[in-house]
């Protein structure tokens, strides 16, 4: 799999698709398409270019919907000005980006600990249960940053190749389970792993919202299993997904267009 995914990059980097007119623009809205999808947002796939390209809103859909395709997207061209000047990571990096995540979003919560906004980014102040399992303690949230932070930007000195895949699924894992924030963790994650790759001028990564079952258990397995290649190896899979798929629609252009009268 890790072979054929270096050939996949090669043929797709190959085809110079970053001198076609606005595709990175096109694959930064279906990224968000799929991202916000996978956290419940109604808004289709056209319904999130047509917002993003026009300022026009999908009939009928929630206005938080809207916001949080926009939040994303003004997130992603944050993250992508940030990797043009190779700032490397800190607390207060992946703060701004939940910012951004939640700006429209997010808002006050009050605890038994303390007030937290999470439209602001701020570290959660409270316990937090999603689906199976509790995340770490609150107060463990800012140490255990620190530390994968520091090993981060250390493997930002020296990863080559397919590391930088693996270093990309590691710092989504990692902080996904940290949850350090109140809301906007997945979308959070996702787009910090997406930073790796812009960081190294590598292509999008794309988690498509058809597979978000297999996200979510490839997340849970390789902490069962106390095994982060479980999830590598899903990003892996993606990422040869999004290869295979954008190297077969290049490829279409070659059979020619028809007038048709």
């Amino acid at each position: 799999m890790w072979k054929k995914i270096q050939k996949l990059r090669k043929k797709y980097i190959d085809l110079e698709l970053n001198q076609v007119i606005d595709y990175e623009k096109f694959s930064m809205i279906s990224i968000v398409y799929n991202s916000t999808k996978i956290e419940g947002c109604s808004l289709s796939e056209e319904d999130t270019k047509i917002l993003l390209e026009n300022d026009i809103t999908a009939k009928g859909k929630p206005l938080r919907d809207h916001l949080m395709v926009k939040d994303h997207f003004e997130a992603f061209k944050f993250i992508k000005n940030e990797a043009k000047n190779k700032r490397k990571l800190s607390i207060e990096f992946i703060k701004e980006i939940a910012h951004q995540i939640m700006k429209n979003t997010g808002g006050e919560v009050n605890t038994m600990s303390g007030s937290f906004d999470t439209s602001m980014g701020d570290l959660r102040l409270a316990q937090v249960y999603v689906d199976r399992k509790y995340f770490p303690d609150f107060k463990k949230v800012e140490p255990l940053l620190q530390q994968l932070i520091e090993y981060v930007n250390l493997k930002l000195e020296t990863v080559q190749g397919n590391a930088i895949l693996k270093l990309s699924a590691d710092l989504h894992y990692n902080l996904v389970n940290i949850h350090p924030f109140g809301d906007g963790n997945g979308r959070t994650s996702r787009l910090a792993m997406n930073y790796i790759q812009l960081y190294y001028g590598e292509p999008l990564l794309k988690i498509f919202t058809e597979d978000r079952i297999e996200y979510i258990k490839a997340l849970n397995d390789a902490e069962d299993k106390n095994d982060i290649h479980i999830f590598r190896n899903f990003i892996c899979k993606q990422q040869i997904k999004f290869y295979e798929k954008e190297i077969e629609k290049y490829s279409r252009k070659d059979k020619g267009f028809t007038l048709m009268f």
